[in-house]
């Protein structure tokens, strides 16, 4: 089963990338047509529909068929929680746009739970055996319903990106021009990162530090403190590492993890430059093309329900459920561990949104650049932490 379980998560992974490339290649140019305010389907957004549902269904079954062939609910590891991520970000798409008639929804839903879906592929695929702490149903109900939670809390962010970009005057170099293709250039990191840490995985590289023991699996440009510089490897020639961490950073990953993210800072530069010179403009100006004419209050709209539905669902998920784990699996219902004073911070990040929006009357721009920067937040929660900071959830 778990053979079959890789099979179909590599379907719902390609079935994801033409999804994604059906529904942009139906929002370029003039090929869909928008009559007061909305979007008439054509046939590439017609049949990215179809091919959306059709992955919603091939990765739950490979979801069904890793729990059976592991003996318990793939949710355990950070593939596992970031793919079913990716699931519940195409779930929530394929629901909503069922009752909203946004087509051009899918060219900004399908590649972010693509992105998503390549990000957990960074890490290992191995169905491993629970520890202790973590043989309880309480495990599948908090993260599989924070999980989703997070994929309509995420339909909310590509609705409320969609809504600046209406009402944004991109061709003008103001701020909220230049935020947005910032905006861009965030979820160009994210495809820079998943591109080089796929690219080395895939040809298996690795290479160990006999000082410290760590082992780096991107070229190690940062070494540890004691290391020579120039002993552990080459890149294009070039003896590395080229310089190592201050060595008032004494914990063990830190080089590896400053290495990592010097490295997609680099990439990222790079692939948004290619792709600014291809495009021979600023990146914001080409995709709000796609959007517009669309009605903004109807998007405004959207982004607000999508969180007003994700709010209760994460707040169950990530604290009510969770508490209730904790205390099953660690004997306290709270213990400031790291990913617990993150959800927390982003449940009451999305608290102030609706006191915001319903108290104070934010609708409209102050409302979306809310919902935009709360899905930096969720990233935070989902990668930061696990990335930069050891606490329980390590185990991931």
């Amino acid at each position: 089963m778990l053979v079959a379980a890789e099979w179909l998560y590599g379907t719902a992974f390609f079935s994801y990338l033409v999804t994604s490339i059906l529904y942009i290649a139906g929002v370029t140019g003039k090929k869909i047509k928008i009559e007061n305010g909305t979007a008439a389907s054509n046939k590439w957004t017609r049949v990215g529909y179809w091919v959306a549902i059709f992955a919603v269904a091939v990765q739950l079954a490979g979801f069904l068929a890793r729990w059976i062939g592991g003996g318990h609910a793939p949710v355990s590891n950070m593939f596992e929680y970031m793919s079913f991520w990716a699931w519940a970000i195409m779930l929530a798409f394929v629901v909503i746009s069922a009752f909203y008639h946004f087509p051009i929804l899918g060219a900004f839903a399908a590649p972010t739970a693509l992105a998503v879906l390549g990000y957990a592929n960074v890490f290992p695929d191995v169905n491993m055996s629970l520890i202790p702490a973590l043989k309880s149903y309480w495990l599948y109900i908090h993260v599989t319903t924070a999980a989703l939670g997070e994929g309509v809390l995420t339909i909310a962010f590509a609705a409320a990106l969609m809504h600046l970009l209406v009402i944004t005057e991109v061709n003008m170099p103001d701020k909220r021009s230049k935020w947005l293709e910032f905006v861009l250039f965030l979820f160009i990191t994210l495809i820079g990162f998943v591109f080089i840490s796929l690219m080395y995985k895939v040809q298996g590289y690795h290479v160990s530090d006999p000082v410290t023991g760590n082992v780096y699996k991107l070229p190690p440009v940062i070494g540890s403190t004691g290391t020579d510089v120039g002993s552990l490897a080459t890149l294009f020639g070039i003896p590395l590492p080229l310089f190592n961490v201050p060595s008032w950073m004494t914990w063990g990953k830190a080089p590896i993890r400053l290495n990592t993210l010097l490295l997609t800072f680099v990439v990222s530069i790079i692939l948004y430059l290619v792709l600014r010179l291809l495009n021979r403009k600023p990146l914001v100006r080409t995709v709000s093309a796609w959007v517009k004419g669309l009605d903004a209050p109807s998007l405004d709209e959207l982004s607000y329900r999508a969180i007003a539905i994700g709010y209760p669902i994460f707040t169950l998920g990530a604290i009510v459920f969770a508490m209730i784990w904790a205390q099953e699996a660690w004997g306290s219902y709270w213990s400031w561990d790291p990913k617990e004073t993150w959800a927390l911070i982003t449940w009451l990040y999305y608290t102030l949104y609706l006191h915001l929006r319903l108290q104070r009357g934010w609708e409209g721009e102050r409302a979306s650049w809310l919902a935009v920067a709360g899905f930096v937040v969720i990233l935070f929660l989902l990668v930061g932490v696990n990335f930069l900071i050891v606490g329980l959830h390590a185990y991931a």
